[in-house]
């Protein structure tokens, strides 16, 4: 558990910065630094009212490429704020 934000293991977290927010759950582990949020890749983004309902990283990173011969995704990391979802959510698509 994440005492000072009242998160525990598969709560749903919201986590957002300037440049979007988007709603994931939570796996608290000893194996991620104290103060780093890991989000795993692949979600499509499912936007609603500006909260990604997929939890796809992409909406908290630049989108700034690798280079412009490659023009591949560039390794990311973004400052985010987090907190517990209360009550229920809006339904998520799969993909």
């Amino acid at each position: 558990m994440l005492p000072r934000f009242g998160i525990a293991n598969g709560d749903l977290v919201r986590l957002w910065n300037k440049r979007g927010q988007i709603l994931t759950g939570a796996v608290v582990t000893d194996g991620i630094k104290k103060g780093v949020v890991c989000v795993h890749e692949g979600a499509w983004p499912d936007l609603e009212n500006g909260l990604c309902k997929n939890g796809s990283a992409n909406v908290l990173t630049a989108d700034i490429p690798s280079s412009q011969l490659a023009n591949a995704c560039a390794g990311n990391s973004a400052l985010v704020y987090i907190e517990k979802i209360y009550g229920q959510c809006a339904e998520v698509n799969g993909v």
